[in-house]
């Protein structure tokens, strides 16, 4: 292991020691610290916090829950030291934050080895997608964000519906979606409106698809004022739209609206791909499967090779699945990237929304999902100055739900 500074909270000086020892020979500077509150001041400072003993009246739990509640720590890894081996004891501090948890008693190979584990993984995650940008940096909410999975199924369309929705609600009249999934596009099926005109129309009218005025009377409009461009009514017609084509509609279209959606499909050409750079975000959902994270790994690998994409990327990860077939640690770990937010499983809630047309964020408003889709469309349009974290960890009580190759968040 590289020699690294380390923080350890730890207020038994034969805990210390025992770190300390264990650390020594990999060239860690280990620093010890007896206060929360210093441990979290200092944290930034350092490659990695450990979490042993603390003062009666703050657990290792809040410590850890602290440190993932600041933005500023978000690329801060946290050891947790159980002091038992008791299951529920080490639940509790992955549900607080902590990236990984060792009981005591351990050996100190082992700690060692987990050490160097996280300081892989976190180093490699920043290198691919580095968690602040100043591209990432914005005053103002973004216009254009792209939703893209390279892999079908992974859920691009009911992202794009649900967070075009939202924004919609927000600014009713002002928002619009575009369905550039030109094959077999079903941004109008979710969203349960009939257009009369599509984007292959508007391909065809010059003047229609470069003017900011005359495009708005191309969109079919949904009851709670969401523009819908929808796709080609069949998939022949998706070779009538060209890249000459994309970059006029989305110059009109984000002309005409404060915020637009795009559902790029999962389909990799010079139009989707002229979608992605162009848009100030790009959403990537990707579900906990090898062969989706083997896609989206080949995808992240052409992004860095080509362009800056990656820098404007946030990942999504939809739990397709009843069970944890893979956790939340393996799918970063298999990305080298971060999981910003999950989205719980619940296929029923889902299928209805699909078969009625109505997005989940209206059908089931009160539900956790609904809350999380309103929580993806606020940090892919960095609503209020929010910044975009690329691949920024969630906030703990957003990651209880979900996991990849790692224990249970």
């Amino acid at each position: 292991m590289p020699s690294s500074s380390i923080l350890l909270l730890e207020r038994d000086p034969a805990g210390a020691d025992l770190v300390r020892r264990a650390l020594a020979e990999s060239g860690a500077t280990v620093t010890v610290m007896e206060d929360a509150p210093a441990v979290i001041a200092a944290a930034a400072d350092h490659a990695l916090v450990i979490i042993d003993v603390t003062d009666p009246a703050t657990t290792a739990a809040d410590v850890c829950r602290e440190i993932r509640s600041r933005l500023a720590l978000a690329s801060i890894p946290v050891l947790c030291i159980s002091q038992t081996d008791d299951v529920e004891e080490r639940i509790r501090f992955l549900e607080a934050g902590a990236d990984d948890v060792i009981a005591k008693p351990f050996d100190a190979r082992e700690l060692e080895a987990r050490v160097e584990a996280l300081a892989i993984r976190f180093t490699t995650s920043r290198d691919l997608a580095p968690l602040m940008t100043s591209e990432t940096k914005h005053t103002r909410p973004r216009t254009l964000v792209a939703v893209f999975s390279p892999k079908g199924g992974a859920g691009t369309t009911t992202l794009a519906a649900n967070v075009a929705t939202v924004m919609a609600e927000r600014r009713p009249g002002r928002v619009a979606i575009i369905d550039l999934d030109l094959q077999f596009g079903q941004v109008a099926t979710h969203l349960n409106v009939r257009p009369r005109q599509t984007l292959a129309d508007l391909a065809r009218d010059d003047q229609s698809r470069r003017d900011v005025e005359l495009v708005r009377s191309y969109a079919a409009l949904t009851g709670y004022g969401l523009a819908v461009f929808a796709a080609p009514s069949s998939p022949e017609l998706a070779e009538t739209i060209s890249v000459g084509h994309v970059e006029e509609l989305l110059t009109s279209i984000c002309g005409a609206y404060e915020s637009v959606v795009v559902d790029a499909g999962s389909y990799l050409d010079e139009r989707s791909l002229t979608v992605l750079e162009r848009a100030e975000g790009v959403i990537i959902p990707i579900y906990p499967e090898i062969a989706a994270l083997k896609a989206a790994h080949l995808l992240i690998d052409y992004f860095n090779e080509t362009g800056s994409i990656v820098a404007k990327t946030t990942f999504i990860l939809n739990n397709l699945f009843a069970r944890e077939i893979l956790k939340l640690r393996d799918v970063e770990n298999g990305l080298g990237a971060r999981i910003a937010l999950d989205l719980p499983h619940d296929p029923f809630l889902y299928q209805k929304a699909v078969n009625e047309g109505i997005p989940l964020v209206r059908g089931a408003a009160r539900t956790a999902i609904a809350e999380r889709f309103a929580q993806i469309a606020s940090l892919a349009f960095a609503e209020q100055g929010t910044p975009i974290l690329v691949g920024a960890p969630a906030p703990v009580e957003e990651r209880k739900s979900s996991g990849l190759f790692g224990r249970k968040r």
